[in-house]
């Protein structure tokens, strides 16, 4: 069967570098502070850092390039190309595998590797063969081009690096006329994600479109998130044997920092229900059963915290979750004292996570607001929670079934947003809960809140936090491209008012909602605008740039004609 070959085409504004062992990404940036924002530095493949230069000014690709093969803590330096108009990158890896025909002579071969400069890698035949390209070759592709056209060769292909997709949870981009609405048994009843004014029989309490507007949002996305953005929550336990959060991949990187084991499980003793009820509200499964989360289809790493909030273990669990992969992460606790202040050397540990994370475009970290009715940053000093009030975080605050501020809900200028949960005159939340029996003192109980595997009882500002972690989740799904800060700042933009209108400021805040009720349709309505205006820019500038093109070539035939 013959294979159609593949058609490369240089990307215009990316490039990719491989860093010398030893050299960080914010040692290139301090050398060549032009490629220093965070937008510019993206995901890595095959070992290589992409880079973005289109907004290096007066640089194409290739001069960018030049100046950062020029940098001393750079390896490599690689063009980076296209398949198609889709953008997705292919970087050549520096190697490639070849097929040398059966009568050509071995001496010519070796001299035709010899004068490409190649090294052997493997041997996989008589005549197949990895090699790797050296400072004295021609790029990876251009010579597999070249190695294409001897008549030594059968075979020549450059091994090319590309994003994967993971089949089993998620429709592949272009299938989103296949995508359905979760039918979970428990979705009726999880009316943070859809309130219709009437829920466990009774119209009592609810109040409809009370809600996150979470079910409407994968239905403007048609997506229910994509199983690369992982979302971590850091709490005191999951129950990995749940359905809902279980299943092939959904679970990346776990950590215990308690027994330092990979088996982040709860303390049955200790009662450490908490972690499996918040992951259940951020990414509970969409599988036909019991709930569903806020991004069903996104994965989930699990983080058991460890036994104090000393900096050493703030550092270990900010610091796993930005070098395992994680997206956003979900935090719904803080300190016991009312008044805690952030070190120097923990509140580090969170920004580096917040901004260097995600390849640089950082990991959206949410924190729960916490349950005390208190100011989070009294001016008196009678309360202080130094991770609410993290200038990297996005602080949430808690309303209830009826769009009012929870009772128990924190609140101060610092809050970012409000999310559905529990509250006074109001009713609490469905989620997962942990399974089984424990024994204690010779009597056995049931785990979790509840017996069985679900929870209508959970709530706080403890699951208004992973119901935002889950929503953030969602938008990066649908636009993977976007920093940290720029998540936050779209939930701060598209969050609706609720409550008294008089509690906002001239900027749109208030000490008790943030900018307000956090509304997933809204942002992905305003995702969904962006990324249409962007494509009818590049549509008229493409336009406009053949139109250039024409004018100059007839331009200089004008010119040939009057001087002939």
């Amino acid at each position: 069967m013959s294979i159609a070959p593949l058609s490369l085409k240089k990307s215009e504004n990316l490039v990719a570098i491989k860093l010398k062992p030893g050299t960080e990404a914010r040692t290139l940036k301090s050398v060549a502070p032009q490629f220093s924002k965070s937008e510019n530095m993206q995901a890595e493949l095959g070992g290589f850092c992409l880079v973005n230069t289109k907004d290096v000014p007066g640089a194409d690709a290739d001069e960018s390039l030049d100046m950062l093969r020029a940098n001393g803590g750079v390896d490599v330096g690689t063009h980076v190309y296209e398949t198609s108009d889709d953008g997705v990158p292919f970087v050549p890896t520096g190697q490639l595998y070849v097929e040398c025909k059966a009568s050509a002579q071995k001496d010519k071969i070796q001299e035709l590797f010899n004068e490409h400069s190649l090294e052997i890698v493997e041997v996989r035949g008589e005549r197949e063969f990895i090699v790797q390209v050296t400072r004295d070759s021609e790029n990876p592709v251009k010579t597999a081009a070249s190695l294409q056209k001897s008549p030594l060769i059968d075979v020549a292909e450059p091994d090319l690096a590309t994003p994967g997709a993971i089949k089993n949870f998620t429709h592949p981009p272009g299938m989103a006329r296949d995508f359905v609405l979760p039918v979970d048994e428990l979705l009726k009843d999880q009316w943070h994600l859809q309130n219709t004014g009437e829920h466990h029989g009774t119209t009592m309490f609810f109040k409809k479109g009370a809600d996150a507007r979470v079910v409407a949002a994968w239905q403007q996305a048609k997506s229910l998130g994509d199983p690369t953005v992982v979302i971590a929550v850091i709490d005191d336990g999951f129950d990995l044997k749940h359905p809902d959060l279980s299943g092939e991949g959904k679970i990346v990187a776990p950590m215990d920092f308690t027994r330092n084991s990979n088996e982040p499980l709860p303390d049955m003793l200790g009662e450490d229900w908490h972690g499996t009820a918040c992951a259940g509200v951020a990414v509970g499964n969409a599988d036909s059963k019991g709930i569903v989360g806020a991004a069903p289809h996104c994965r989930l790493m699990p983080v058991r915290w460890g036994r104090d909030l000393s900096d050493r273990e703030i550092e270990n669990w900010f610091g796993w979750v930005k070098d395992q992969g994680a997206w956003v992460v979900s935090c719904s606790w803080g300190a016991a004292a009312k008044v805690f202040r952030l070190s120097r050397r923990a509140s580090r540990a969170i920004s580096r996570c917040a901004r260097e994370g995600r390849n640089g475009l950082g990991c959206v970290i949410c924190f729960a607001a916490g349950n005390d009715n208190h100011d989070i940053s009294d001016l008196s000093g009678q309360s202080l929670d130094g991770f609410a009030i993290h200038p990297d975080v996005i602080a949430v605050a808690a309303c209830n079934s009826l769009e009012q501020k929870s009772n128990y809900s924190n609140f101060g200028k610092e809050i970012t947003v409000c999310a559905p949960s529990s509250g006074a005159g109001g009713f609490r939340i469905t989620t997962s809960d942990v399974m089984g029996r424990f024994l204690r003192g010779g009597i056995w109980f049931e785990a979790g809140y509840s017996p069985g595997a679900f929870t209508h009882d959970f709530g706080g500002t403890s699951s208004a936090c992973p119901l935002v972690a889950g929503i953030c989740g969602l938008l990066l799904s649908i636009n993977p491209k976007m920093a940290a800060e720029d998540v936050k700042q779209l939930i701060k933009e598209t969050a609706r008012r609720i409550g008294d209108a008089n509690s906002y400021d001239t900027n749109g805040h208030s000490r008790f909602h943030g900018y307000g009720c956090i509304d997933a349709l809204t942002a992905v309505k305003v995702l969904s605008e962006r990324a249409s205006a962007g494509n009818k820019k590049k549509t008229r500038e493409k336009a406009n740039s053949s139109v250039r093109r024409s004018s100059s070539r007839k331009e200089k035939v004008s010119s040939s004609d009057s001087q002939n």
